[in-house]
């Protein structure tokens, strides 16, 4: 017989959904700027996530040597539709 996972509580009860709500209402739309400032940090680690992305990737490692040089290129990101069309196999660009 196998296990289910257990059901999660309601965020609801949560002590940081709790402050961020009071924080949004008390600071953003009631003007306490306590809670302006509360929000900020409870908003600011959530929004460099975003912008900045999650995780680092190392794509190589390797010694320079003098006269040698670097160039970084970032690629541009896909498109569902051309994800999508990459799982199919349709994809030509």
């Amino acid at each position: 017989m196998a296990m289910l996972p257990r059901p999660r509580a309601p965020r609801v009860f949560a002590p940081m959904t709790y402050l961020r709500r009071n924080a949004v209402r008390k600071g953003l739309l009631g003007g306490n700027k306590s809670w302006m400032v509360l929000m900020v940090f409870l908003y600011a680690p959530r929004l460099t996530r975003r912008a900045f992305g999650r995780h680092e990737v190392v794509v190589a490692r390797e010694k320079l040597e003098r006269g040698q040089f670097v160039r970084v290129e970032a690629l541009p990101q896909l498109s569902k539709a051309d994800r999508k069309a990459i799982k199919k196999g349709t994809y030509a660009r």
